[in-house]
């Protein structure tokens, strides 16, 4: 049987939270700028580009939570979990000033939206702890 090294879990890091969706936000505006390069100028119908801005922001989660999990000391997979339903909360409050109507704040939206984002950000960091051998599961 093999032996499981599994580092002690720390205290919950605010700091680590804020840095996380940070993070999350900077991994999305990357992303939006290398595809945007990419398809810019191209012809995208808008229900595809509705598409490839939530597929963008899904993956900003958990690509956030795995540089998270890999670069923190110790284990910190909460800490990118919270951040990324706070990112989510963060980003549907500046729905409350788009003229828009078909763009308005829920809480319906952020719940679901921000438990999925939870939980993508949750699998980022677990594998970010996994690759750097912070963590070890048998």
């Amino acid at each position: 049987m093999p032996t499981v090294a599994v580092m002690k879990e720390r205290s919950f890091s605010y700091k680590w939270m804020i840095l996380s969706m940070i993070t999350f936000i900077g991994i999305e505006l990357l992303l939006g700028g290398v595809v945007g390069e990419w398809v810019m100028g191209r012809y995208l119908s808008h229900s595809l580009l509705f598409l490839l801005q939530g597929v963008l922001n899904l993956a900003s989660y958990f690509i956030g939570g795995l540089i998270i999990g890999a670069v923190s000391p110790g284990l910190r997979m909460r800490e990118p979990a919270v951040g990324a339903f706070c990112s989510v909360a963060l980003m549907l409050s500046l729905t409350m000033f788009t003229p828009y109507s078909f763009i308005r704040f829920s809480l319906t939206k952020l719940i679901i939206g921000g438990i999925i984002a939870c939980f993508l950000a949750y699998a980022g960091a677990e594998l970010g702890e996994k690759l750097t051998g912070q963590r070890v599961d048998a």
